[in-house]
């Protein structure tokens, strides 16, 4: 159940922002996502990422947590993920998040969790941003005071060296 949700998530997020992938070098990796032939948007965003496209790298780190197109993975996801959140790419950044928060692929650790919820939230606007305050605040419940602190300090130094000190 929980893989064919992140794939009704994947399909969705690819056709809402359809217009905005033709900004980028090439339409066919995400028309394939909307058509469902994921193993061939993977083959055709790694070259993408690869070169740096932040988008390509969140798509593909998707693409490798869910295991659609793809062996299921998470060091990978984990890398792509990363990468792209390095580029400010709020999806990513959430997804660390998210990861983080579940233990999937890394140890359980609420102290990053609400870091990369906080640096998602500063990168994003409008609803989006209030539900990763939403799930941010759900993972500070679960965490002492001296962690939320830590987590916060961590989110300001991640934010103030343009996500090159996040870790």
């Amino acid at each position: 159940m929980r893989l064919f949700l992140l794939a009704v998530i994947l399909v969705v997020v690819v056709g809402a922002t359809a217009a905005a992938a033709a900004a980028l070098s090439g339409d066919e990796p995400y028309e394939a996502l909307q058509r469902g032939e994921f193993k061939l948007a993977a083959g055709l965003f790694y070259p993408l990422a690869e070169k740096g496209d932040a988008r390509a790298q969140y798509n593909l780190g998707l693409l490798h947590a869910s295991g659609l197109g793809v062996g299921q993975n998470y060091q990978a996801a984990l890398k792509w993920h990363r990468m792209a959140a390095g580029q400010g790419h709020a999806g990513a950044q959430n997804q660390l998040a998210q990861m983080y928060a579940k233990g999937e692929g890394v140890p359980q650790d609420y102290v990053r969790a609400h870091m990369w919820y906080t640096v998602a939230a500063a990168s994003s606007s409008g609803g989006s941003k209030n539900e990763l305050m939403k799930d941010r605040e759900i993972i500070a419940s679960r965490m002492t005071p001296p962690q939320i602190q830590k987590a916060q300090e961590t989110a300001q130094r991640c934010l103030q060296s343009n996500f090159k000190k996040c870790d």
